[in-house]
């Protein structure tokens, strides 16, 4: 009887392989190791050798290695569009690090009180780093708080005249809770909260507005309406036509504030995208009363890689295109602005078409993908304050 070398398994003696283990048994019978089950120490690192395979599955290092690769060559392919050169580092644990500590009121009454004509810095005063916002965490959790309290309301006390609170809350949540984090970022500080707020509900309103009677123009198509399920021509139609409802509302509000910033233009975006995304949620969730919750739930989730980062990259092209000079129709042809308006409408409509493939995981990528491009235009915004600090 004949033992493994690798696990001390009894074998038959015309066994080629472990039955246990599956070690390649070697048919040397004059070896007299293979007969002894107690060298089996003394030969399992040969026998490991012999069997050794390079492994098809990379390791974890590999892995990391790789996605970082793959990451650098899509920024540095991104920021081309904004003029500057390389990747872009995003360091998420550095950019949320103040979150979790404890602030005081007078920090946060400081923020709100910014971009007014006596608290706007002048630009040498402007840090050319990424800020660390907290303020919005505080919104969300303010919302929260409010939203657990009017759902108690609503479905343990069945309290009717708490299902607009309920509304509010679940609608209004993420959408303001991202203004503050645009608010934040906006490290020129020279568009106060109230301008912020008046783009945030009269711009998100006006451009749900435009979006409706361009509906009215260009209608969907008899086949989406009947059978409610999108085709890809539709799916493209709805991107085109929301995309250009609010970005003709952004346009407004660039031109009325006069600003020449990058930053400016994301936060401006962000505020109309997420006035549009936060009175488009409540609509669904009175249009979807029995699933309230789940479309509450779901809204708010996905509002982040949604409407207002959308509008918010198209914001930061539209400053790129045309810096400081006075917008004219010669901007929107430039390459920068086209290629991230249409990778705006083309996520869009990726985001509502029928797809066979799970539409969470969909969204999932794609607000991965429009937070990459946000990101890269927001370095782009402080790389422009060293530029204008050295030019002024």
């Amino acid at each position: 009887m004949n033992f493994c070398p690798n696990c001390g398994n009894k074998l038959n003696t015309d066994s080629n392989f472990c039955g246990a283990c599956g070690t390649k048994i070697s048919r040397n019978i004059d070896n007299p190791e293979i007969h002894n089950p107690n060298n089996v120490k003394q030969d399992i690192q040969y026998n490991n050798e012999q069997t050794k395979r390079p492994s098809t599955f990379p390791n974890s290092a590999q892995l990391a290695k790789s996605t970082k690769k793959v990451f650098d060559s899509a920024t540095e392919h991104l920021n081309r569009y904004t003029g500057e050169v390389g990747s872009v580092d995003i360091n998420l644990r550095k950019l949320f690090s103040e979150v979790f500590k404890s602030h005081s009121n007078d920090e946060a009454e400081e923020i709100f009180i910014s971009g007014t004509k006596k608290t706007t810095p002048p630009l040498s005063q402007i840090s050319e780093n990424l800020g660390k916002p907290w303020l919005f965490s505080r919104i969300l959790l303010w919302f929260l708080i409010a939203f657990v309290a009017f759902w108690f309301c609503t479905y343990k006390l069945g309290a009717q005249n708490a299902i607009p609170g309920f509304i509010f809350a679940g609608a209004f949540a993420m959408p303001l809770s991202a203004l503050i984090f645009f608010f934040e970022l906006n490290s020129f500080k020279n568009i106060s909260i109230m301008n912020t707020f008046k783009i945030f509900f009269v711009g998100g309103a006006f451009s749900l507005l435009v979006a409706l009677l361009l509906y009215e123009v260009f209608p969907l198509s008899l086949e989406s309406q009947i059978f409610g399920t999108l085709t890809v021509a539709d799916a493209f139609l709805i991107g085109i036509i929301e995309e250009v409802g609010k970005f003709i509302i952004v346009i407004y509000f660039i031109e009325r504030l006069d600003v020449k910033y990058i930053l400016n233009g994301v936060l401006i975006g962000g505020a109309v995208g997420a006035g549009f995304a936060a009175f488009e949620t409540a609509g669904y969730i009175l249009s979807y009363a029995e699933q309230a919750m789940d479309v509450t739930i779901l809204r708010a989730i996905t509002s982040i890689g949604g409407h207002l980062a959308w509008t918010a990259v198209a914001g930061g092209a539209l400053i790129i295109a045309k810096r400081t000079e006075e917008l004219e129709l010669s901007h929107f042809t430039k390459s920068q602005f086209i290629f991230f308006f249409s990778s705006v409408i083309v996520m869009h409509a990726l985001w509502d078409m029928d797809l066979p493939i799970n539409s969470y995981l969909i969204m999932a990528v794609l607000i991965v993908c429009v937070w990459v491009e946000l990101f890269v235009i927001i370095n782009a915004g402080l790389k422009e304050i060293t530029r204008y600090k050295y030019n002024e």
